[in-house]
């Protein structure tokens, strides 16, 4: 079955101009055992919904992945078997999930990570896959801060003095994303060096 289509969202421009009219923007997060949608599962999603006035909702669950969490991902996360043990799983958080994001843009650093992992568990739940635009804020920050060398959501958290209290939790991910969106979105688009005339 061939991969569904993200809907990524590459304007700057567009990506702009669609939040100063108020649209409602949904940035998200996972974290899963892996990194492969063939062979990983969600083990967490979290997701804020926002406008440029104000957050209105938030969402935010464990996931039982029904197999053992690898111990470097507990490592990393630091979420344990025993931590969803009693989780809902993917069958119950997914469709709670897209009715969560509905008719919003979504916005996730390195967004294909996430929206594949999201699109996987809907496919096995014979669900249709997100259809909802995106925006990635690490294509963003490529975009706008292209003399960085390094675009990590981390990194950029420092740089913009954006709070960081649980890295590679869901859901602190998920507020330090949308903070970072904020940030970028303030930004201008960096001047186009013009090419100098090749000597003939």
């Amino acid at each position: 079955m061939p991969k569904p289509n993200l809907h990524l969202i590459t304007n700057y421009r567009r990506t702009k101009d669609a939040f100063q009219k108020g649209n409602v923007f949904c940035a998200l997060d996972t974290e899963t055992t892996g990194l492969s949608t063939q062979t990983s599962r969600l083990i967490e999603l979290s997701a804020i919904k926002f406008t440029k006035d104000c957050i209105l909702e938030s969402f935010s669950t464990l996931i039982n992945p029904c197999c053992p969490i690898p111990e470097k991902i507990t490592d990393i996360t630091g979420i344990k078997d025993a931590d969803v043990k009693n989780a809902p799983i993917a069958e119950k958080v997914i469709p709670e999930f897209k009715k969560f994001c509905q008719d919003t843009i979504l916005v996730a650093h390195n967004a294909q990570f996430d929206l594949r992992f999201i699109n996987m568990e809907s496919e096995k739940l014979g669900l249709e896959p997100l259809t909802n635009f995106a925006v990635d804020t690490l294509r963003l920050s490529r975009i706008l801060l292209p003399e960085n060398g390094t675009w990590k959501q981390a990194k950029l958290a420092e740089q913009f003095k954006i709070r960081v209290e649980h890295a590679h939790r869901a859901q602190d991910d998920t507020r330090v994303c949308m903070e970072l969106f904020k940030k970028l979105i303030e930004l201008p688009l960096p001047i186009k060096k013009k090419r100098k005339p090749k000597n003939d």
